[in-house]
């Protein structure tokens, strides 16, 4: 497994992203819709894809908010290969780069009803925080943060 910085029209980022975006719409219908506006691949600042030779098996990305801090957005691992510590590499990746590009915060927001995802979250040091932005008043967000070292 590695990773690769790609930019926004990478079409392997693409398709995992369609996937992505699939796996909310089944989960959620509509409502998913609600929320397109603010992860749009070319508000992101850094971009990667993660590769199993050259299958291409998840992404992430970040946007920044702040002088100090990122958001982590698009973060995705097909399902056949969930569990498998590719999420870990991602989010660690994703992490690094914003620390070399010197930013100190990295914050997300997701479901509430994404337990997995809250779970995972934890386990590599965010915490809950209250909704920051657009998610201060959405009722089925949570908001999450972690100081970067």
């Amino acid at each position: 497994m590695y990773i690769k910085e790609v930019n926004n029209s990478n079409q392997d980022l693409i398709i995992l992203v369609h996937e992505l975006d699939e796996f909310f719409n089944d989960l959620w219908g509509l409502s998913a819709n609600n929320y397109q506006n603010f992860h749009k691949l070319s508000k992101m600042a850094y971009l990667v894809v993660c590769y199993e030779g050259k299958n291409p098996v998840g992404c992430g990305c970040f946007k920044v908010i702040d002088k100090q801090t990122i958001e982590i957005k698009r973060m995705y691992v097909r399902e056949e290969y969930r569990r498998l510590g590719i999420a870990h590499m991602i989010i660690n990746h994703l992490e690094k780069e914003a620390l070399q590009r010197g930013y100190i915060i990295s914050t997300l927001q997701t479901r509430k009803d994404m337990k997995d995802s809250i779970s995972f979250y934890k386990k590599m040091g965010y915490y809950l925080v209250e909704n920051y932005g657009v998610f201060v008043n959405d009722e089925l967000c949570v908001c999450m943060k972690k100081e970067l070292s």
